[in-house]
Order: structure tokens, then sequence, then C-alpha cells
């Protein structure tokens, strides 16, 4: 690997560095697009163009959206019976939902009639149910993802964003990226041609070498306060760019996966990137919804096999993913990733640990040294007693620090380190590397290597 700076550390600073309230930036000089949604729940959503100002009555937006998608549509006292032939049932009903200014949560509205539109970021007439809510609208700075132009030339100021622009197929759009982009292969072959310009690392991101190559659109990261002082930036000089969410949580992922290619208008594969993981993960938790006596195990989730590491929380993607394959995190009461000390260690007790780190030090010859040498408190947990002390490195290590699309990859690794009596056609070494592919089966084609 070209870059041997340890992605963990970077894990770190930006957790450092990570802003815990929203930059408003309605005062950029770029306008919003116009217009309104029609979302049928399942990521099939329609954006029409309107002028709000002319159409903020939310039953003539709906009649001005439907006639221009030629979708039918009853309204009876006020009550939107069904669109398009979908109808309000017992489960799911056609509601109105808006974002304010300064937000990006949707609000149901309780009384549609009389709500005046165009004092909103967006609205849509939604199917949702209980507990539901739209697709995703708007961007981290609260800005509308609807009504960017095709775009040629994008640039990435993360490895996660990069990520998402391979899965997507859409890497010949690149003309930039941030440093620690160095996965797909095409994006490495780019870099080394000249073809696709390092614009900066992580963390700082240079304003002057972005410009430089002209992007149609620039995707930052909402998780970092450099990247939004680099969006409203951008956008004042009349540059196009999309924060996008932190990836916090395997929903944040899958918005990113959505958000991406709509902005770029790559959707339709965007959507087949979502389908196709949300079929991998049904079958991954079908599989152990059949099992219910193998849920609960507790887990810790470290960068490194220090005396004071750092681990996992809530508010990681990680821990989102091991909730999702019935592991429970022994430090899920934190939030984000934060150092602990030893005797947190020795009092959480964790069934199993899982490292998760792309020090090159860490291989699989050297696992053993690395078990040999762990510090006391590490040796009274049940996971060094029982033997299950996992270490994710190299190339898998990589992929375990970025927030990116092959999440479902390291989420079906560790739901076969976690329920071996469950998943028994692969036997799980100790050590996972390089060689990760070998212990996949639903998702070993979900490389998104292109």
């Amino acid at each position: 690997m070209r870059f041997k700076v340890s992605l963990s550390l970077l894990i770190v600073a930006a957790g450092a560095l990570s802003l815990p309230f929203i930059i408003n930036d309605a005062e950029a000089s770029q306008p919003q697009a116009s217009g309104f949604l029609i979302d049928f729940g399942g990521w099939d959503v329609t954006w029409t163009e309107m002028d709000m100002r002319d159409n903020s009555d939310p039953y003539d937006a709906l009649a001005v959206a439907c006639t221009t998608n030629g979708f039918t549509y009853t309204v009876e006292g006020g009550t939107v019976e069904e669109i398009d032939g979908v109808p309000s049932d017992g489960m799911r009903t056609w509601d109105l939902w808006t974002i304010s200014p300064y937000s990006i949560t949707w609000v149901k509205e309780q009384g549609p009639a009389g709500v005046d539109l165009s004092g909103f970021t967006i609205a849509a007439w939604a199917y949702t149910g209980a507990g539901e809510a739209p697709t995703v609208a708007v961007d981290e700075s609260g800005r509308s993802i609807y009504g960017y132009p095709q775009a040629q030339r994008v640039i990435t100021l993360s490895p996660a964003m990069t990520e998402v622009i391979g899965s997507i197929r859409a890497v010949d759009t690149l003309v930039g990226t941030d440093m620690y982009s160095i996965y797909p292969d095409s994006v490495v072959a780019g870099q080394a041609s000249g073809r696709i310009k390092i614009v900066g690392d992580y963390l700082n991101p240079s304003f002057e070498q972005i410009a430089a190559q002209r992007p149609d659109i620039v995707l930052c990261d909402g998780s970092l306060y450099t990247h939004h002082l680099m969006t409203e930036r951008l956008r004042g000089v009349g540059i196009n760019a999309v924060l996008m969410y932190g990836g916090e949580d395997i929903q944040e992922i899958m918005c990113n996966i959505y958000i991406a290619g709509l902005a770029i208008e790559y959707d339709m594969r965007a959507h087949e990137v979502i389908s196709s993981i949300e079929d991998a993960t049904d079958a991954i938790t079908g599989i152990l919804s059949s099992v219910p006596q193998t849920r609960g195990a507790g887990v810790m989730l470290a960068l490194a096999p220090d005396k004071s590491p750092w681990v996992s929380g809530s508010y990681t993607y990680v821990n989102d993913l091991t909730a999702t394959v019935d592991g429970v995190n022994v430090f899920s009461s934190m939030s984000g990733w934060v150092q602990i000390n030893s005797e947190q260690i020795m009092s959480a007790n964790p069934a199993f640990i899982i490292l998760l780190t792309v020090d090159y030090m860490y291989t699989a010859q050297e696992y053993g040294s690395m078990i040999g040498s762990l510090p006391a408190e590490w040796r009274t947990t049940d996971a060094y007693k029982n033997g299950d002390i996992y270490m994710v490195g190299g190339a898998a290590g990589y992929m375990s620090t970025i927030p990116g699309p092959r999440f479902i990859q390291l989420m079906e690794i560790t739901a076969r380190i976690l329920h071996q009596d469950v998943f028994t056609d692969i036997d799980i070494p100790k050590y996972i590397g390089d060689d990760y592919p070998d212990y996949l089966t639903f998702t070993k084609d979900l490389d998104f290597r292109l």
C-alpha cells in the first residue's frame, strides 16, 4: 500500500474534528432547485421541479406533480387516498412531510390544509407507516439534494465518498480525490496516471487544488468541521458541493449512496447497489433470525491491542452492523470512537474482541505474538480465555475503517465470527487480512471494484 499512515489514527482525528451542529449555508450564493417530491417508499422517489411560490398549496403541488408524471391521484375530504394506484391502507398512508430551513429532519404535517410550502426547504407527499420517514432529501447542511446537473467532473474528499463513486461505476467522472482514497484499483490507476489529482488530505483538503480541477460537483464529508467550511467556501464561488452524511450508521451509508447517485445522475446504478446490499443483509439476518439462541454475544471493537485502546461506541457504523448481526457492543453506552482504560475492559468482560486495524506491523504471522503480549487486563476477559480474539487487518482492516458500501462485507465477516455455530460452511481464522474474500459467501461479489 502506498499510504502507511494508519487510517485508525484518522478515525480518531476525525472524531476530534467532528461537528456537533450544522453550519447553516442558507445565505450561500447558489440558489437551490425548487420542486416537490412524491415518495412511494423503498427509495422510489419522483422529483418534480416547480416554483413553490406558485404552488405553495400542498394539494396544488400534488396536482402539478401527478399531472407532470402521469400519475393518478385521489383526494377525499383533504385525505390523499391513492397516488398512481398505491392506496392508503391500515399499514401505510399518504401524508404531507416537510423539512424546514436549517434542518435535516422530516416533519409530518398533521393538518396539510393551509400549509404554505414556500416556507420549507423541501416537501413531499410520502407513503409511510408507523415509525417511518420519507427518503433522505437534503444533505448534511440541510440543502436539497435535487436539481443538480449531470456531472462529468467529480471530486471526492474522503475515502468513503470515493468508494461510493466506485460502487456506482462512476470512477470515469473522478478528477480529484483526497490522498487517502486508495480503493478501488481503478482510482489508484487514475491517480498514478495523473488523470485523478490528489487535492489534499482527508482532514484538510485544498481549496486551490479543488478549484483548479474545475469540478462540476464536490462530495464533502459531513463528519468533519473542515469539510463543512469547505462546502460553504465552494458554494460561495459557484462550485456545486454536497455535504454527505458522516456514516455514523448503516442508514447514513445507504443515504450517501443514494445522494451521490442522484447528484451526479447515476441514480439507477445507486438503486442497484442499494438493492444488492439490502438483499445481502436480508440473507444474513434471515439465517440468524431462525436461530434465536445465538443472540447477545458481548463484543469489544478496538483499533489496537493497547492497554488503553480506542473502541467503538454508539454512533459508529461498526456498532450498527454488529447489532444488526445480533452482537452486543459492550461499549455502546459511549458515543463515537472513545479511548477507554484497562479497568473498563475488565468490567465489560467481552465474550468476543474484534481488532480493526490497518497497522502493518500486524499480520497473520504476528498474530500469535500479539496474543502473547496482550496487556494483563485483556487476559481477564472471556474473549481471551475462550480464544475469541480476532484481528481484521491488511486490506480487510482498511475496509473496516471506511463507512462506505463495503460495510456489508464487514457485516458478513462479523456475523461469521460471532455465530460460527450457525455459519458452518466456512471456518473463520483468527486473523483475516488481504484474503478476506475467501471468507465471504453472501457478499463475495459486493466488493465494488469497478
